[in-house]
């Protein structure tokens, strides 16, 4: 008889490749019990040598995956199971990156405002044989904000914290 695969999954060591507890969250809360373990993988990956996005954030997730893997490998604790994901926000064709400071994130922030913009998020999942990549893309509409606003939010450092976690690389 086969046994439901959250069951099968569950006796995995499944590594989610983030420091996020807010990530572990949202697999969790799917069923599956993961770790975490943040890639080291330096994000240094040239967005103009891919021929999309999609590939760009696919490729930077994979890279996230394989630097895991074969870190906890060479740890004697290899994972039956590695996720990663990338996010990428792109406005008008061009790609954001990570902000280096408060002022980058306002001028990023201030582009966004009253606009719609793209998100993508690639996804990789690697067992010890297979590996799946696929992109989820989203378009979201910013909602307008005065500069008060903008600085406000960013001096709560979340917009900080939400920027260097959940990507815009």
């Amino acid at each position: 008889m086969l046994q439901p695969i959250k069951h099968v999954l569950n006796r995995k060591r499944i590594i989610l490749a983030s420091g996020s507890p807010r990530r572990r969250e949202l697999v969790e809360n799917i069923g599956l019990k993961v770790e975490l373990c943040p890639s080291l993988f330096e994000e240094n990956l040239d967005p103009k040598t891919f021929n999309c996005f999609s590939a760009f954030v696919e490729e930077t997730a994979l890279q996230k995956v394989l630097e895991v893997e074969n870190r906890l490998k060479s740890l004697g604790t290899p994972p039956d199971v590695v996720i990663g994901a990338d996010t990428m926000v792109t406005l008008d064709g061009a790609m954001f990156g990570k902000p280096t400071s408060k002022k980058e994130a306002f001028v990023m922030l201030k582009s966004l405002s009253g606009r719609s913009h793209t998100v993508y998020t690639g996804v990789v999942v690697k067992s010890l044989d297979k590996v799946v990549k696929f992109t989820e893309k989203t378009d979201v509409v910013f909602g307008k904000l005065d500069d008060e606003q903008i600085q406000g939010y960013i001096d709560t450092g979340e917009p900080m914290q939400w920027l260097s976690t959940n990507g815009w690389s």
